[in-house]
């Protein structure tokens, strides 16, 4: 871990600056829409046992150069665990050093909170199939993390999948009797 870099909790007025970050793993991802997840996360976890979050690496200057955000859950074999999500580092010079930082905090805080595990969903261009050259999944594996399941997805248009925060999600349920 650099110490040159600080894993501090996204401020509201750091949104907008963590934006290119999200575009990294999200890219085309609605300003706004990132602006509604981030608002929300942070409004769920608002305090010290915060159920959710965003954790940043920054620089001594306040640059941000990596993110995740997080929600604390149970799960079934694990128990209390750490969900870890839009896991990003953006440096150019010491992707390890960020990294790393990202990792020991992410550490630090599911063992603060309690938690047995931590689940880390990864964006596809982090996948392990090939580790060679993949400095993110080295320093992964340094930190004691192993693949433990594969997550797929199925995207379903017809329901709100938070593409617009604008759209109403869509009445489901019984239908009402005449």
């Amino acid at each position: 871990m650099d110490d040159s870099f600080i894993a501090k909790p996204l401020g509201r007025r750091q949104i907008d600056q963590a934006y290119p970050l999200v575009c990294v793993i999200a890219p085309g991802l609605a300003v706004e829409q990132w602006r509604a997840f981030a608002a929300a996360v942070l409004e769920a976890g608002g305090d010290a046992a915060a159920r959710s979050g965003i954790m940043t690496v920054q620089n001594a200057r306040g640059y941000l150069h990596g993110l995740f955000s997080y929600a604390i859950e149970e799960h079934l074999r694990h128990g209390r665990v750490m969900s870890v999500e839009n896991f990003v580092v953006l440096d150019l010079f010491d992707v390890p050093g960020v990294a790393g930082t990202l990792l020991q905090a992410m550490d630090g805080l599911a063992r603060g909170l309690g938690c047995a595990a931590i689940h880390t969903t990864l964006p596809e261009r982090c996948v392990f199939d090939d580790i060679t050259n993949n400095p993110i999944a080295d320093c992964f594996f340094t930190e004691g993390h192993r693949r433990e399941t594969v997550r797929l997805c199925k995207s379903l248009d017809s329901v709100n999948d938070n593409r617009s925060p604008d759209r109403k999600p869509e009445r489901v349920g019984r239908r009402e009797t005449e």
